[in-house]
């Protein structure tokens, strides 16, 4: 299990965070408190990924936000207030945009059909990008201290737990074959 962890471990970082990531850098933070993995490779990939994915949906905003806003009438209303937001307060969007969890990527491809300059917006991603990355992992490193005191040692377990999951997994596919086959017995019977 070591082997697999350290091996797709911070690419799983970099693509989770690619997206949202708050589980997956948390998870990161839980694996090196516990010596999967390395907290600092884990700070790394999370800001990576996270700068990569806000500077991808910013450009997307950029380069083809405006046709998809333009497009729809109750969109292309919205941008002028989206601009006189971002004018008066955009400094502190573009900076908390990584802990609004859930909405970033709609945010970012708004933010993108904006007049904000993007040098500004790489300020201010690269430095919540950095600090996002940095919480979030300490936070599950933290956390792993609660799995550490419960758990001891991991590592006797993990066979048991690999096994487990490999039982469940086994029982759920013959229960779903078991539905499928009922389920076409009966529509050969129609």
């Amino acid at each position: 299990m070591e082997v697999y962890i350290e091996k797709f471990g911070y690419i799983g970082i970099l693509l989770g965070t690619f997206f949202e990531g708050e589980t997956t850098v948390l998870i990161g933070g839980i694996l090196s408190k516990l010596g999967y993995m390395n907290i600092y490779k884990v700070f790394i990939f999370a800001f990576i990924g996270t700068f990569a994915g806000d500077f991808t949906f910013f450009s997307l905003g950029k380069a083809f936000g405006r046709n998809i806003v333009e497009r729809y009438e109750f969109l292309s209303s919205k941008v002028p207030i989206a601009d006189k937001i971002i004018k008066k307060h955009g400094n502190f969007i573009i900076f908390i945009i990584r802990f609004l969890v859930g909405i970033r990527a709609v945010v970012l491809l708004l933010l993108g059909c904006t007049n904000i300059k993007v040098s500004k917006f790489l300020f201010f991603s690269i430095a919540n990008s950095i600090l996002w990355s940095i919480v979030v992992s300490v936070i599950g490193y933290i956390f792993g201290n609660v799995v550490y005191i419960i758990v001891k040692d991991i590592k006797q377990y993990e066979w048991h737990i690999i096994g487990a999951i490999v039982i469940i997994i086994l029982i759920i596919i013959f229960i779903y074959r078991h539905i499928m086959e009922k389920k076409e017995r009966t529509y050969a019977d129609r």
